[in-house]
């Protein structure tokens, strides 16, 4: 009965069809990452994901409580500063990934997902989000 946009939406049906998400989010310059609904669904949908976007994405967001995949896929990708390299690598595991047994797969990283699900609905993010705002608005008139 809620109001949403079809980008809020995970596409249950697809994703049943599927084991993994290559995650191609808006933003991929290294300067900074944004986070969108892109990386919101494999999350909801507990799943293993691959990102395509800007160098450090996925540290970024293991700062934000999350973790990721490292040991079962090699996440050395998200290091590269040279973009098409880093896709490169990104796609790599991809590949290997597909040449896996899914059953093993989705066994390793079923603590991950459940983990990263809990974080991303028990975490008042607007209430975040408000408070460091208002510390970097504090912080840039007082210089």
């Amino acid at each position: 009965g809620a109001h949403m946009n079809m980008s809020q939406v995970v596409p249950i049906k697809i994703y049943n069809q599927t084991h993994y998400s290559l995650v191609a989010e808006t933003n991929a310059v290294n300067e900074f990452n944004f986070y969108t609904e892109k990386i919101v669904k494999p999350i909801l949908a507990k799943r293993l994901f691959i990102v395509i976007a800007g160098q450090n994405y996925l540290k970024n967001l293991r700062s934000f409580g999350f973790k990721t995949f490292d040991g079962i896929i090699d996440e050395s990708y998200d290091q590269e500063p040279n973009h098409e390299i880093r896709w490169t690598k990104a796609l790599d595991q991809l590949q290997y990934l597909c040449s896996q047994d899914p059953q093993v797969i989705l066994n390793k990283i079923k603590e991950t997902v459940e983990h990263n699900c809990s974080v991303m609905l028990n975490t008042d993010w607007y209430s975040n989000f408000k408070q460091d705002f208002l510390k970097d608005i504090v912080r840039i008139i007082g210089d």
